[in-house]
């Protein structure tokens, strides 16, 4: 994927040889914008029965060009496994690369979902029709959240409990703070404020840890298809419905800002969650915790780029995100304003 001209005959022989039946020919090869930490490319298939398709690949980018790094194995098994199992609509995994001898680096060959990304259909449609969507999308959300983590045994570890778990996420304001060029004392402010006030605990779930609209692609029939599962890990299930409301609250629309006791409680209708559990206290906790391990990863290329060993344009393109981390994570911090005693 590094070498885009030699790319069409490299994915041929590829497709052939993993087919084991017929030969292919790539009639078109391009590669596609809006993956921030791999590389991402659409290939066009004909086959020798005369049948054709689309495939997406998906692969890593050379040494220290990467935003974020994440395991290509692990995102492969991860993909495989919920292609067989069924329990969510995800396109389905074509074929593996695992040295990167054949496509030039670590690549995923998985099927193109023929629709468009939800957050184009919401950037193409008025705010006053986006109600169905925000429905749409805490359906989605609840879907991933009601798969039995059991399935995923083999492909995700599982926490040996919640509230070590939900410490180990605090604890990485912490790490992130330790390991960064310059002293960031609002991290440890943050950590110490979350420990403070941790919410009611929840059967830890299947997190995806990156839902977006972006994510989400939506076919002709209306559809949600999951895409971009490399930062899925077992974890609180509240974590994504902050970490959506992060993302949401920066690019916008928001559709849990439509209106927020509707989403939440649609939320808890489709997991059985109880409102002492998801509520708009919660929901503000898991807004600040849950976009930290995204942060983390932002901020260790900002750093690696100080260091002289990362020079990838999206490091630089992303470190605004920085500045909004930390408004984001004060806002969730902030105590209620009492009334003045004399």
């Amino acid at each position: 994927m590094h070498e885009p001209e030699s790319m069409p005959h490299r994915l041929a022989a590829f497709l052939a040889e993993h087919d084991g039946r017929r030969s292919a020919e790539v009639t078109n090869y391009e590669a596609m914008v809006g993956g921030y930490s791999r590389l991402m490319a659409r290939a066009d298939i004909r086959w020798s029965d005369g049948s054709t398709e689309v495939l997406v690949l998906r692969g890593d980018p050379p040494p220290g060009k990467s935003m974020a790094e994440t395991d290509r194995d692990a995102e492969h098994a991860l993909l495989r496994a919920l292609g067989d199992s069924g329990v969510i609509p995800t396109p389905k995994v074509r074929g593996y690369d695992p040295h990167g001898d054949r496509l030039g680096t670590k690549c995923i060959i998985i099927e193109f979902v023929h629709g468009q990304p939800l957050q184009t259909l919401l950037g193409a449609t008025d705010s006053s029709a986006h109600g169905p969507h925000a429905d749409a999308l805490v359906d989605s959300m609840a879907a991933v959240h009601s798969i039995d983590p059991g399935l995923l045994d083999d492909v995700l570890s599982r926490p040996a409990d919640w509230n070590s778990y939900i410490k180990g996420l605090i604890d990485r304001f912490r790490s992130s703070d330790q390991h960064h060029v310059e002293s960031m004392p609002v991290l440890r402010y943050v950590a110490a404020w979350l420990e403070a006030h941790l919410p009611p605990p929840l059967p830890l779930r299947v997190v995806h840890s990156d839902f977006q609209p972006a994510n989400i692609m939506v076919d002709a029939d209306g559809n949600h298809h999951m895409v971009d599962w490399e930062f899925a890990h077992i974890g609180d299930p509240r974590e994504d419905l902050g970490y959506y409301n992060v993302y949401a609250a920066a690019l916008g629309p928001n559709l849990f800002a439509l209106d927020p006791e509707r989403f939440l409680a649609r939320y808890r209708e489709r997991t059985g969650f109880g409102e002492d559990a998801v509520n708009m206290q919660t929901m503000a906790f898991f807004s600040s915790l849950a976009a930290i391990s995204v942060y983390s990863q932002i901020l260790g290329g900002a750093a690696a780029m100080a260091r002289g060993q990362n020079r990838g344009l999206m490091t630089t393109y992303t470190l605004n995100a920085l500045t909004i981390g930390h408004s984001n994570f004060l806002a969730g911090c902030l105590a209620p304003t009492e009334p003045e005693t004399r």
